[in-house]
């Protein structure tokens, strides 16, 4: 099984647009053109042989949080392909599209409700999630990852889901104000320093790791978790539940 997660049009070097029963194919001008755009230098028009379309055939492997993500079938991969849970083509036929927040997991829908929450956080909600005790949250997300890297020694819990939130909530304070932002001590680099900012997102992190890998933890731990997210959002509003 292997899947194309599509971004936005300026990453997207192929044609036609995906859809059910297309046959997609990898095309090294629009790849050209957008390395142009990017730098504002031209840009070789001549694929260098390992250039292409990629595919993972591990949903979880998608690296950022894609706008649409589709199952596709029949690859011509650009090169014989070794044992890599990813590959580059030249064409592939599309299945279907599927919900984006597979790439988070099975549990991926609840990763999603926080990062869609994260994504229009204000500064109400952020004094309110900075405001709550997070005793217990450190302790159980060290217990969380540490289980999981016994098993598993790459990617997260919830594949892209928590890079995912760092962006969002990045977002949602420069939104708000630069107040909220200053150097990074090292390179001197902008960065979310605010500390009521920082306790929000940590919050936000600590519920996508409860509600997208609840197998990792008990129940009560879970709860514990998720508690100070779910305090000021609820119990996520998801179908079904």
């Amino acid at each position: 099984m292997s899947f194309f997660a599509l971004h936005d049009a300026e990453r997207f070097h192929g044609e036609p647009e995906p859809a059910p029963g297309a046959r997609v194919s990898f095309v090294p001008d629009r790849l050209s053109a957008a390395r142009e755009r990017r730098t504002g230098r031209p840009a070789d028009r001549q694929p260098d042989g390992d250039e292409g379309l990629l595919v993972n055939e591990i949903v979880t492997d998608v690296l950022r949080w894609p706008s649409s993500l589709w199952r596709v079938t029949d690859l011509e991969p650009v090169r014989p392909v070794l044992s890599r849970r990813w590959v580059r083509c030249r064409a592939f036929t599309v299945m279907e599209r599927v919900p984006t927040w597979l790439v988070a997991g099975p549990h991926g829908e609840a990763v999603e409700w926080v990062i869609t929450r994260t994504r229009t956080l204000t500064g109400a909600q952020a004094d309110a999630l900075a405001a709550l005790s997070d005793e217990g949250e450190e302790p159980l997300t060290r217990t969380l990852w540490a289980r999981w890297m016994r098993q598993h020694h790459t990617n997260s819990p919830v594949g892209c889901g928590l890079t995912t939130l760092n962006e969002v909530v990045t977002e949602a304070a420069r939104r708000v104000g630069p107040h909220l932002f200053g150097p990074d001590e090292e390179d001197g680099a902008e960065v979310l320093d605010d500390p009521a900012w920082l306790r929000a997102f940590r919050a936000a992190y600590a519920a996508a790791l409860a509600l997208g890998a609840p197998e990792w933890l008990t129940p009560r731990e879970n709860a514990v978790l998720a508690r100070r997210w779910t305090t000021v959002f609820g119990p996520p509003d998801l179908p079904g539940r």
